[in-house]
């Protein structure tokens, strides 16, 4: 079984940006503004972002998900290609230039959420999207009745798709629903007026940040995905336990930041407990850049030993 074939390596990534399909190849050790730097030349940007400064690698390892993923799907759905560096130390190319290039094994996405156990990523190919030249940030507060009312009229509208961002934001007692907004200057108008119709019908009060720069709310320390009903009853029982949470509304995965000065693995371990059984028993997951990765049961364990056999065999072929 010849998983990674030997002439792969001689059509690794090169360093490109490609203005006409939007594609970016950087090293993964670049940061948000390293990214952003090459893009907006090209009036281009990449939205999912949580920290100006860290490596690209730590923040997709911290999470699937980021508020952006409203609208352009997690992580895993915006990386095309990658140069990977298996525990052999030898450099696959997975992936490609374009958006689909063939069916099959998702090989991208089996990768990115594996940690380490299968080496690392070297260089990401990622996909650009537009810069209109307008953002929008919109906050919404009030009562939780009426933030919750917010968050269904954003989700159920017809404009759902067109938010970048629909986040319910909780900091000790004070809650927001946040909604991000990215569009052509002409356009900005009728964005503000359906935000405003939608919080004075679910009597909340609306504040417009306009031409502000995207939020980056930066790395989680546990990430929680369930379903998105179940949602907002997760991140009511745990905001309370942490200094901040970020319900992605449209993604059912709650972001928990952790108060200072807490022993990281030993709080994780505590709120883990609550909702672990829970969020496994409908299909959901936790995941914490702080904690290793959950052991696999004995069916992946004997597909996992495969496979590295496989990537074994192929990396001394």
């Amino acid at each position: 079984m010849n998983v990674f074939p030997p002439m792969l390596s001689e059509r690794l990534f090169v360093p490109f940006l490609d203005e006409v399909d939007g594609t970016l190849c950087l090293p993964a050790s670049a940061t948000a503004a390293d990214m952003t730097a090459q893009a907006r030349a090209h009036r281009l940007r990449f939205p999912l972002l949580l920290d100006q400064s860290l490596p690209m690698k730590d923040q997709i390892a911290a999470t699937t998900h980021v508020p952006a993923s409203c609208r352009f799907g997690p992580y895993c759905d915006n990386i095309l290609g990658m140069n990977w560096r298996l525990p052999s130390g030898r450099i696959a190319r997975i992936g490609e230039r374009v958006v689909k290039t063939t069916t099959g094994y998702d090989w991208l996405r089996f990768l990115l959420h594996s940690g380490t156990r299968f080496g690392e990523a070297v260089d990401y190919v990622v996909r650009l999207r537009p810069d209109c030249g307008f953002t929008a940030i919109a906050l919404f507060e009030g009562c939780h009745k009426a933030l919750q009312s917010c968050v269904s009229k954003l989700l159920h509208s017809g404009w759902m798709h067109w938010w970048d961002a629909v986040d319910f934001i909780t900091e000790g007692t004070a809650s927001k629903v946040r909604v991000l907004v990215h569009c052509v200057p002409e356009e900005a108008e009728i964005f503000a007026r359906q935000l405003e119709l939608i919080a004075s019908s679910s009597h909340a009060h609306l504040t417009l940040q306009h031409h502000a720069p995207p939020p980056l709310d930066g790395l989680p320390d546990l990430v929680l995905k369930t379903t998105t009903d179940r949602l907002p009853e997760l991140a009511a029982a745990l905001s309370k336990e942490v200094e901040r949470s970020i319900a992605l509304c449209y993604s059912g995965v709650l972001h928990l930041h952790l108060k200072p000065g807490e022993d990281q693995a030993e709080r994780i371990h505590a709120l883990v407990q609550k909702v672990a059984h829970e969020l496994h028993a409908i299909g959901g997951d936790w995941h914490s850049r702080w904690l290793p990765a959950m052991p696999p049961t004995i069916t992946e364990s004997a597909w996992i030993q495969t496979l590295e056999q496989a990537i074994h065999d192929s990396s001394t072929s």
